[in-house]
């Protein structure tokens, strides 16, 4: 069968309908059953190989998926057999942002995460850094560590505003320097992890690229769109130490590459997760709802960290002395502090 050829004999199918602000979802008041398994199938598959923006970077035979998969497909078979074999071909693109909603399930890909160390304790944190006095300004937790030394700020999602920030740089003014923890932080707003990026930054700087797919080929993209950290304070010059861990992703991964080209940043840990594509969410005949990357994030050089963004230093929590309350991570991030600290002021 000639896979480009039949793309174009099922586009008359209502594949796609990104869901933005007032759009209407068509199909989600049908049922599956209204429509024939092979169409709901190759609804899912063409959506993905002319929407997808990472088929060429990852190296995807989508064609190949198409083969492997659509055999399994039968008109008699239950729609929880239909998702699970959809799931199935979702997973082959390895990629968070991809996930498909069919109401008893949610498919997903999890293992840009799952296989790598956790490195990270909340409980430790709460319980030893953040303590009971720790200040709780809108989604930034923050506290002063060993007697005001340090600035310890806990961000869990960018989901969450950081418009307090300008406040807690003007509480830890007198730090020597901070420690900013993204650990488990999965990303959220992108327009939050540009906020807090421009009240650390210094003077403006390229920090990313964005390029969007514009057409049903793999490689069909606009051209890369610049974006700028943009100071919208005076910043903070002194040392700033960001912790991350397989965890971090989408947004998260965003705003690590931006503060990456920060002078006085250095990032601590783990890659993150990457996730460098923001999402669509599509509505498929039958009401089932596909969510997929459709753009791709790159840092200002041009890489793109869909597979994450790698750390200045690589630094694993010791399990051992989290036992005892100490989070190793946290503990040499004092340590580069104190280094650059001293380096300033000899």
């Amino acid at each position: 069968m000639n896979l480009r050829a039949y793309k174009t004999s099922i586009a008359a199918l209502a594949l796609c309908f990104p869901l933005m602000g007032g759009c209407e979802r068509i199909f989600m008041d049908s049922d599956p059953d209204d429509f024939s398994r092979r169409e709901i199938f190759d609804a899912v598959w063409k959506t993905v190989d002319e929407k997808y923006s990472f088929l060429e970077l990852k190296g995807i035979d989508w064609d190949a998926a198409y083969q492997k998969y659509s055999q399994k497909v039968t008109e008699d078979m239950e729609g929880y057999y239909l998702c699970e074999t959809l799931s199935d071909m979702l997973y082959e693109l390895e990629d968070g942002h991809v996930n498909m909603s069919v109401g008893f399930n949610y498919s997903r890909y999890w293992k840009w995460y799952l296989d790598a160390p956790a490195n990270f304790d909340y409980s430790v944190v709460e319980r030893n850094y953040l303590r009971e006095d720790y200040w709780a300004s809108g989604g930034l937790k923050n506290s002063l560590l060993d007697g005001g030394e340090y600035g310890y700020i806990y961000y869990e999602s960018f989901n969450a505003s950081p418009s307090y920030i300008g406040l807690i740089l003007d509480r830890f003014a007198q730090t020597d320097g901070i420690i900013l923890d993204l650990r488990d932080n999965g990303g959220g707003a992108l327009d939050n992890a540009e906020y807090l990026a421009d009240f650390l930054a210094d003077t403006r700087r390229l920090t990313y690229r964005m390029r969007y797919k514009n057409g049903p080929g793999h490689g069909d993209f606009t051209p890369y769109q610049d974006h700028y950290s943009t100071p919208k304070g005076p910043g903070y010059k002194k040392p700033i130490v960001v912790l991350t861990n397989r965890k971090c992703y989408s947004a998260t991964s965003f705003f690590v590459t931006m503060v990456k080209e920060f002078p006085n940043v250095i990032v601590l840990g783990d890659s993150t997760g990457g996730g460098a594509g923001l999402p669509m969410d599509c509505v498929l005949p039958g009401g089932w709802t596909l969510r997929l990357s459709t753009s791709q994030g790159a840092d200002a050089r041009g890489v793109c960290f869909e597979r994450g963004v790698d750390p200045d230093e690589r630094c694993t929590l010791d399990v051992n002395l989290s036992r005892d309350g100490i989070d190793s991570m946290i503990e040499r991030a004092k340590e580069i502090i104190d280094a650059a600290s001293t380096a300033q002021n000899p």
